[in-house]
């Protein structure tokens, strides 16, 4: 074997076994038809007759075929191995595990297996079951593949029959009878395993010798097996066949020395190419030259391949010789040979091939309709001749999209790239381009076509409402006045970022530049500052295939925050402190004194109440205006009013909270009138005071210690100097340490309340 021919018989080996793979396959999916149509039938065997391969290498114990034994209602049916041929002891019994009503069946190499293909390349096993009554047979051929390397045998000695050698049997005593040629010189060395020990010898160069003690005591027919090793470890085999006596007629012969054959090249692995016949009682086959394209069946002569045929890969095939011998079983040099001319016809198998298998593009978003995406190089290797048909598969994303002028695939519609349904399939349009030749049968060949469309930026972001916010002015540093939504037609959709290009004050707020949201950088004052226009400006992103700031897409918009009024001032009055005259006859419904206050919140309404320095209730007011009630001014013992009061009034700006407020003073003095009139005395229930918490926030200042000491003693110095210099006018104008005329007026109440005090 050429070493050549080891590639491609291993190449051819992976194919033989695909098949057999392949049929297993096969077999069981119909197995569980087959057993229903045998439910009620007889004992048979599933998987029998059947083909399988094993490598010569294989070690002890490997599987060599799995089958099943069905209809068999006893527990232990016996199944063996019944005959093998040739004679071997290569294979196992068969084990048996019984599987539901099923017996599966397992044959395996023994601890005996040197398999040999350029031995033997085949083995047919007979196979029998008995299921009590009931015995069935079946048939297992085992190819040997050869997947060892060897010494260059000459195929002659190497076949399964051998070589045959007729010698006299007056030859002299270790004279030499046979030489072992090799087809080239390489370093070998040679022993005779069989029979052992053997009278004959062989000599370092491949030299059978014959018996030391002649032929008188050897046997007529002999036959030795030649064991030839090489320095690398391989090793074959060869037979020699010998005989001491005259040639003996042979009764096995072909019917004809040559024949010819004409195949097809598709017919697959195990095609039968044709049947041999030979003459004989008992007539076994063999290839003389072992052959990785076809193979013949020992017992039944019929040649077949062992790989499907394909004259467009491989033309060296369309011609094959085949050397065929025919042996008796039992005496082997009763042979004969022929050859076998086989011819392989070609046929149409091969579908159009193209360069481009697959298509693969990234087209942008705006390419015009027209543009050419692919074109493609096909070519029939059947008929060259023959012309080749373009079409195209779409699925629903992809349909009209794309279209075939020829054998080029161009677009047919605007692709678009901006959408939630693109996005789901990544963007990418899938079609299959269809080419189809004009043999019988036709056949195609399918490209698949994957175009993902990449983005353009082509539109721009533009604001969506609101654009008006409201804040209260109250609202503390990072108040969220509101979020601006934007769009961009572009996906992935509204990916825009904001900022700030143009305010009346661009320090108050700030935007988010991601989400839009709006918030308060600053201090408001509704009384300052109401509205606030901000201009914004949008930058779309991600919009292309590669970022490009050249590119972005700009937009912007105006949105108006305004703020809202908020209660954070106290009422001011001008001037804190009014003054009035009146007599005590005045008309009450002339206001004693009108106060001007005011608040600088817009929104405040101010109210008006007497707190403090009302005696007798004689002071009430209306708005903003002081009113007066009738004095009493009789001196025989009644209600005596004074003259002078010092009414608080506190001025507030809300009713809610929060609520601020000022005092305002106004001094009123009364002039007794003659017209004045007594007045009823009334006993007025004293009203239920109410209890106000009055909050005041108090600054201070906190000295150091040494500028308290020295303010006490400057203190204590300015105290002295002022008592002196009152005791010094108080000797020299006596008047002065005169005591008061008059009464002593009423007390005012509680002057602590200021202006300036706010009621929170």
């Amino acid at each position: 074997m050429r070493p050549g021919d080891k590639v491609k018989a291993g190449r051819e080996e992976e194919g033989q076994q695909g098949k057999s793979r392949w049929k297993q396959g096969g077999r069981r999916k119909k197995v569980g038809k087959k057993m229903r149509k045998s439910r009620n039938g007889a004992v048979e065997f599933l998987s029998l007759p059947d083909t399988v391969s094993i490598k010569e290498s294989s070690p002890i114990g490997t599987s060599v075929h799995n089958f099943s034994l069905i209809n068999c209602t006893i527990n232990n049916p016996t199944v063996t191995i019944t005959s093998v041929i040739p004679p071997a002891t290569y294979f196992n019994t068969p084990t048996q595990t019984l599987n539901g009503s099923v017996f599966d069946l397992q044959i395996t190499l023994s601890s005996t297996a040197t398999l040999n293909a350029q031995v033997v390349n085949v083995y047919i096993l007979q196979i029998t079951a008995v299921c009590g009554n009931e015995t069935i047979t079946g048939q297992l051929f085992v190819n040997i593949i050869d997947d060892l390397p060897k010494p260059l045998c000459e195929p002659k000695f190497s076949s399964q029959v051998g070589d045959t050698v007729e010698v006299y049997s007056n030859v002299p005593a270790s004279s030499p009878i046979y030489t072992v040629v090799l087809p080239k010189n390489t370093t070998v060395t040679y022993k005779i395993t069989s029979p052992s020990p053997s009278p004959f010898t062989i000599s370092p160069d491949g030299t059978v010798q014959a018996p030391a003690a002649g032929f008188a005591n050897a046997n007529l027919n002999y036959q030795l097996q030649i064991q030839v090793n090489d320095t690398a470890g391989n090793t074959c085999n060869g037979t020699l066949n010998g005989q001491s006596s005259s040639c003996l007629p042979n009764s096995v012969n072909f019917t004809s020395s040559s024949y010819s054959v004409t195949i097809p090249e598709n017919g697959g692995p195990g095609y039968l190419v044709t049947t041999l016949k030979a003459t004989g009682t008992d007539v076994l086959y063999q290839l003389i030259v072992p052959s990785n394209i076809y193979y013949i069946e020992p017992g039944t002569g019929m040649i077949r391949t062992t790989f499907n045929l394909d004259l467009d890969t491989n033309p060296s095939l369309v011609t094959t010789i085949l050397m065929v011998r025919a042996y008796d079983r039992y005496q082997r040099s009763d042979n004969a040979t022929t050859t076998v001319t086989i011819t392989v016809t070609d046929v149409n198998d091969i579908a159009p091939q193209c360069s481009s298998a697959l298509v693969v593009k990234q087209v942008p978003q705006n390419a015009p309709v027209g543009d050419i995406i692919e074109t493609f190089s096909c070519t029939d290797p059947d008929y060259s001749s023959t012309g080749l048909t373009y079409s195209i598969i779409s699925n629903a994303n992809s349909l009209y999209s794309f279209r075939m002028v020829g054998n080029q695939l161009v677009i047919n519609n605007t692709l678009n790239y901006d959408s939630y349904e693109m996005a789901s399939v990544n963007f990418q349009y899938l079609a299959t381009v269809v080419v189809t030749d004009n043999g019988t049968p036709k056949m195609t060949t399918n490209i698949p076509v994957f175009v993902t469309v990449t983005p353009v930026n082509d539109y721009q972001p533009a604001c969506v409402g609101p654009l008006t916010y409201s804040i209260n002015e109250n609202q503390p540093f990072g108040t969220v006045v509101g979020q601006l939504n934007a769009t961009d037609a572009d996906y992935p959709f509204n990916n825009v970022q904001y900022s700030i290009t143009g305010a009346q004050n661009p320090t108050m707020f700030y935007i988010n530049p991601r989400n839009g949201e709006i918030n308060l950088l600053g201090l408001l004052d509704y009384e300052k500052q109401t509205t606030y226009n901000l201009v914004i400006n949008l930058v779309d992103l991600n919009n292309d295939i590669l970022p490009d700031p050249q590119k972005q897409q700009t937009g912007s918009c105006t949105i108006t925050i305004n703020v809202q009024d908020y209660n954070d001032n106290p009422p001011i009055c001008t001037p804190p402190y009014e003054e009035a005259t009146i007599y005590s006859t005045n008309s009450t419904a002339i206001p004693v004194k009108s106060l001007t206050c005011s608040d600088i919140d817009v929104t405040s309404v101010l109210s008006y109440t007497i707190v403090g320095g009302n005696t007798n209730s004689r002071f009430w007011m209306s708005g903003s205006s002081v009113m007066h009630n009738p004095f009493s001014f009789n001196t025989d013992g009644g209600v005596y009013d004074p003259e002078n009061y010092e009414l608080l009034i506190l001025v507030t700006d809300s009713t809610a909270s929060p609520q601020y407020s000022t005092t305002a003073t106004v001094f009123v003095t009364v002039i007794p009138w003659t017209t004045t009139q007594a007045t009823t005395t009334t006993t007025t229930p004293a009203p239920q005071k109410q209890t106000t918490i009055v909050n005041q926030t108090l600054a201070y200042w906190q000295p150091d210690t040494w500028f308290i000491v020295v303010m006490i003693i400057t203190g204590a110095l300015l105290l002295g100097a002022i008592g002196l210099l009152t005791w010094a006018l108080c000797r020299r104008y006596p008047l002065c340490a005169q005591g008061p005329k008059d009464g002593t007026q009423p007390l005012l109440q509680d002057r602590s309340l200021t202006a300036g005090l706010r009621i929170q």
